[in-house]
Order: structure tokens, then C-alpha cells, then sequence
């Protein structure tokens, strides 16, 4: 059975979704506040609530919610053994491994705990995001292969988000290319994991696939903007493929890192590009009319998260 360290054990009973408790699991800012007054987590472990509430500076509803998720450690430990044995890792908020970037971006907003399968290692890798359409045309596929193609021989990873259309084009472009490529999810974790490609490219370290909810979660469009402020977030700069103007997820997710600064997004605008993607433009997206042009990828001082809700680690 898997020994965590306490700090590390904490984390994961406050927000874990493998086991069923009579408490729902803290969110991120919940989950944030909580660690800004106990920078050591482990010493929560074995207190009564009063005791939880003085030291964490919750109220009494807070501390017995603490207290009853802390309560599920030993039915948490054989469901974690379970779930690594079949390659699923869960990555907290305070493990080294988590991506620092996500943090330093988004504050409180971070998800406290990521499923992980493959190696977490890639999640702090330079790369670039690619992201666009499910229903894309013949020439936005070609220029997501391309552009994952371009990030390859740059060096970099790419990021996307696994849901058909320009997603799956430019990930399996570049796993093909022999580029590492991470897929954050916004629903069944596991569902995905037990396809024979994708499980060939997680066992040749090419491929990690994350997610923050549930790994059986079912699709919400709620899961999915979540999912798409993680690209954004983990990525030196993410490349719209296609969108539409006003509508769909890809837009308000990069309308909403346009005006968060999360980091850079590029937009592209040669032959054949959406008027939606020109509407970036006009909103502060950097253009891309040539794919032999991506690089080096457009930087700016990315604004961290606003100083009320950093991270005091």
C-alpha cells in the first residue's frame, strides 16, 4: 500500500473524488485558504474540530467538514493502491511534481488535485497549446498538424485537450512525430486511458493525460471551460485554430486569457482562418497568417494572479 507523507496524505483527503464521504470535497479556494493558514497540512491529522477550526481559522461548519474527510484516510488508501495500480496517479496542489506555472497564474483558481496517467514529469515542460473547433474544416486540420508538427522540431510539447476536431489532430501529429504531448480532460479520465493508442503512448512516455474532476466524470460544458483555462494555463503560448466569433467554448476561453493575461494566444489568420479568429485579433491575440511564423512564440510579462489571491507557498 502506498506510503504518502502526511502533508501530501492531507491534500488529497480534502479533495479527493475516488472515495464517497458524507463531506463534499473542499474546492480550490476553499482548498487554498486552508493551506495559507496551515502550511503544514499533516498537522491536522488526528485533531478534534475545535481544534481544526482555532488552528485553520475556519468556522465550526468548516471544521467538521475537515474533520469527516480526514476521517476517510484508511478507505482513501486502498482506492489510491487500486488506482495506481492501474496507472493513475493523483497529483496534489503541494506535490513537486504539480505544474508550478498553473499556481503562479492562477492563484486560488488552481485545481487542488490533478488525475494523472503517464508521467507527470511532462506537465512542467515548455509547450505550446493548440486548441480550436470539434466540427474543423479541411484546412484547419491541416494547420493543426502543422503547427504540432512546428512545435516538435522546436523542442517543445504540445498541450490540448483531447476532444475530437483540432484537438486529437494536433496531439496524435504530434505523438507521431516523436514530440511529448499532455491532454487535459474534461471528463472520463478512465474511459480514455484504456484505448490501445493512447496506452501506447503513455507506456513510451510521449503521452500524459490529466485531469481535475472525477476520472469517471461524465462531459459538462462547465468541465470543458475549466479544462480549457488549464491549456491556457500550462502553455507558453496557446495557438487558436479555428473558433467562432461570440459562441463555443474555444472562444470564451480565449476571450477570458485574452482579458487575464494568462499567457500569450495566437490566433490564426492566413488563408481559409475563421472571422472569429480575426475577432482575436482585434482583442489583443497576436496574428499567425504562416505556419513557418509560429516561432519564436510571441512573450509578454504574464500578469500572475491578483495579489489577493496568490499562492502564499
Amino acid at each position: 500500500m502506498t506510503r504518502l507523507a502526511d502533508p501530501d496524505l492531507v491534500a488529497l483527503l480534502l479533495t479527493q473524488r475516488l472515495v464517497e464521504t458524507e463531506a463534499s470535497p473542499l474546492k480550490a479556494a476553499e482548498f487554498w485558504a486552508v493551506v495559507e493558514c496551515v502550511p503544514d497540512l499533516g498537522a491536522l491529522l488526528g485533531l478534534r474540530p475545535d481544534e481544526i477550526s482555532e488552528i485553520a481559522q475556519v468556522d465550526e461548519s468548516m471544521a467538521q467538514r475537515i474533520g469527516t474527510l480526514l476521517a476517510a484516510a484508511t478507505s482513501f488508501a486502498f482506492a489510491l493502491d487500486d488506482a495506481q495500480q492501474s496507472g493513475l496517479q493523483l497529483l496534489g496542489g503541494l506535490c513537486e511534481q504539480f505544474p508550478v506555472v498553473m499556481k503562479e497564474r492562477l492563484g486560488r483558481a488552481t485545481p487542488p488535485l490533478l488525475y494523472v496517467l503517464g508521467d507527470a514529469g511532462l506537465l512542467g515542460h515548455s509547450a505550446l497549446g493548440i486548441v480550436g473547433s470539434r466540427s474543423v474544416s479541411e484546412r484547419g486540420s491541416q494547420i493543426a498538424r502543422e503547427a504540432a508538427l512546428a512545435a516538435v522540431k522546436a523542442g517543445l510539447g504540445v498541450i490540448s485537450g483531447g476532444a475530437k476536431g483540432v484537438d486529437r489532430l494536433a496531439m496524435n501529429a504530434a505523438v507521431d512525430a516523436g514530440g511529448q504531448v499532455v491532454g487535459v480532460l474534461a471528463d472520463s479520465l478512465l474511459r480514455l486511458a484504456r484505448d490501445s493508442e493512447v496506452r501506447r503512448a503513455v507506456n513510451d512516455g510521449q503521452l500524459c493525460l490529466c485531469c481535475p474532476y472525477k476520472p469517471t466524470a461524465g462531459f459538462s460544458v462547465a468541465n470543458a471551460m475549466g479544462r480549457n483555462k488549464l491549456i491556457y494555463a500550462m502553455s507558453t503560448a496557446t495557438l487558436v485554430v479555428e473558433c467562432e466569433e461570440g459562441s463555443g467554448g474555444t472562444w470564451a476561453g480565449a476571450v477570458e486569457a485574452l482579458r487575464c493575461r494568462t499567457a500569450p494566444i495566437i490566433a490564426w489568420t492566413g488563408v481559409g482562418a475563421t472571422s472569429g479568429n480575426r475577432a482575436l485579433v482585434s482583442r489583443g491575440a497576436h496574428q499567425l497568417d504562416l505556419v513557418e511564423d509560429l516561432f519564436p512564440l510571441p512573450s509578454y510579462e504574464v500578469a500572475l494572479a491578483p495579489a489577493q489571491l496568490r499562492l502564499g507557498l
